[in-house]
């Protein structure tokens, strides 16, 4: 059995148009979960989003990088905050555009980098070149542990969703991703749960979320669950539910 060691927790959250009128209550509620590392989807370079990061900080997510195009503030990009060090990192062949994706290093206990991903929805705003890219930089990956974490848009047909409408994506990106080292750590720990992370307009539920570990990091994973977080008058927060990643930060085990 595992030591009480210190816990790492990474959270991902695509809050949804850059959280708009429920900014106040993601804060409310990224603190509830108690989160080391911070990852956000639509994240904007708007008021909401903003007003987002700086109570981040305030509590002590102090390192921060974002991908917000300033020139276009309102577009989609992606947010990592975070209570250690990182260091920011570009790489030969990542997907584009810059909006959707964020490499950095964490320097932590057992440091390891981070990837965060927002895959495009559609074909004709890049989707299947992003897969492709993700693809290269885990088959080219040289920087020891890793998570790649986010939105992939995708999952695995029967399995994941209610629709076929992935079956041409998981034979694309997540069997081959899977493939090269990186585990969906969600399948690892809940093999046989049906837990959608986003609903279609028509109730249609889909796992369109996850956090792929490679090799070398995932013997330190102790968790990795999904939460929708508390819903008030309002509904929920987010049309996504959050992943939330634990890893041991200790190289003692007990047996």
């Amino acid at each position: 059995m595992m030591s009480n060691n210190h816990r790492l927790r990474i959270l991902f959250w695509n809050i949804r148009h850059g959280g708009g009128q429920r900014a106040s209550r993601i804060v409310d509620q990224i603190l509830e979960w108690n989160p080391d590392i911070v990852a956000l989807a639509e994240f904007r370079g708007t008021a909401p989003s903003t007003s987002i990061a700086k109570q981040l900080h305030h509590v002590g997510l102090l390192h921060q990088f974002t991908t917000v195009d300033t020139d276009n503030p309102s577009w989609n990009a992606l947010l990592l905050a975070s209570r250690y060090k990182l260091t920011s990192f570009k790489v030969k062949g990542a997907p584009e555009p810059d909006l959707y994706w964020l490499l950095a290093h964490v320097q932590t206990q057992i440091p390891f980098h981070i990837g965060v991903v927002h895959v495009p929805w559609s074909i004709f705003l890049g989707r299947l070149e992003y897969y492709d890219a993700l693809l290269n930089v885990a088959e080219t990956w040289e920087f020891g542990p890793g998570v790649v974490i986010g939105d992939t848009n995708t999952g695995i047909t029967g399995h994941d969703e209610e629709t076929e409408d992935s079956e041409q994506y998981k034979d694309r990106f997540m069997y081959p991703f899977e493939a090269l080292g990186w585990r969906d750590m969600f399948r690892a720990f809940h093999p046989d749960v049906n837990a959608p992370t986003w609903y279609s307009p028509s109730n249609k539920g889909r796992r369109l979320d996850q956090a792929f570990v490679n090799d070398e990091l995932q013997t330190h994973v102790r968790s990795c669950d999904y939460d929708w977080g508390s819903v008030g008058e309002g509904g929920k927060l987010s049309d996504h539910a959050a992943i939330l990643l634990d890893i041991r930060q200790s190289n003692h085990v007990e047996d």
